[in-house]
């Protein structure tokens, strides 16, 4: 059984094509997604950005709460647009005239890797991003002396689930984990026989590097969080079961 730990609407639907695909899957969201602090501000961020300033999109919810929460979001033209991955971009492309850019390696350092050939230098850079995570992307262009603006579009919130969830058939296993912070709640779940049997997917090298630092043996690292990549690399690492699988999970659980 494959577990999808990232949150809704990406999780559910990676679960779908994941079950579409003769692999059985269930959601199992470790977060749910709240506004951010700082999204009733960002209207007024975005009116302060000069020319060339640069705004980067860190994942597809801060999309999913701007159309739910700021319908009417005025973006201004004159600026650089950037996302973390391909549907951050995609799903941002939908607000704006402007193009997004975004890696060919999505993740941090794949869209570091792409500004290195932009100016940012004494201009300001808006981070539309979560609660938690990207501190790397904030220091780098810190470093090549940027303005960083984090902005709190959304805000991840823990949900609680029994702590014996992962308990059966730990063998058979493969979780998904998407981010940090999804890897340090796996915590909550997993002990040693989980670290030694289960299969981990895992979509940096930063997170590769710590799940490795919390003893997980099986650990497949794929190329950005895209759910198409997540996909295909199931379909090429894990054989086909026509075993009957649920799109979502039937535990009952609390939520913080």
């Amino acid at each position: 059984m494959i577990f999808v730990t990232r949150p809704s609407p990406e999780g559910e639907q990676l679960t779908q094509l994941l079950n579409q695909a003769n692999l059985p899957a269930k959601h199992l969201p470790f977060f749910k997604i709240l506004p951010g602090r700082d999204l009733l501000n960002l209207q007024e961020q975005l009116t302060k950005l000069r020319p060339h300033d640069m705004v980067i999109v860190v994942s597809p919810q801060v999309s999913y709460v701007i159309k739910t929460y700021l319908c009417r979001l005025n973006l201004p033209t004159n600026v650089r647009y950037f996302a973390i991955g391909k549907k951050s971009a995609d799903l941002f492309n939908q607000m704006t005239t402007v193009n997004v850019n975004y890696p060919a390696q999505e993740n941090s350092e794949g869209l570091l890797i792409r500004l290195q050939s932009e100016v940012i230098e004494n201009h300001t850079v808006l981070l539309l991003c979560g609660n938690v995570g990207r501190q790397l992307l904030a220091q780098e262009l810190i470093g090549r002396n940027a303005k960083v603006i984090p902005i709190e579009c959304y805000c991840r919130e823990p949900i609680i689930y029994p702590t014996d969830i992962l308990s059966h058939n730990i063998a058979e296993q493969t979780i998904i984990i998407t981010s940090l912070e999804h890897l340090n709640q796996l915590e909550l779940y997993s002990n040693l026989e989980h670290k030694q049997l289960t299969h981990l997917i895992v979509t940096s090298h930063r997170i590769f590097t710590v799940a490795k630092q919390h003893l997980w043996q099986n650990v497949l690292l794929v190329n950005g969080a895209n759910n198409q990549n997540i996909l295909n690399a199931a379909m090429q690492n894990f054989p086909n079961s026509n075993k009957n699988g649920s799109s979502h999970i039937s535990y009952q659980h609390d939520e913080k």
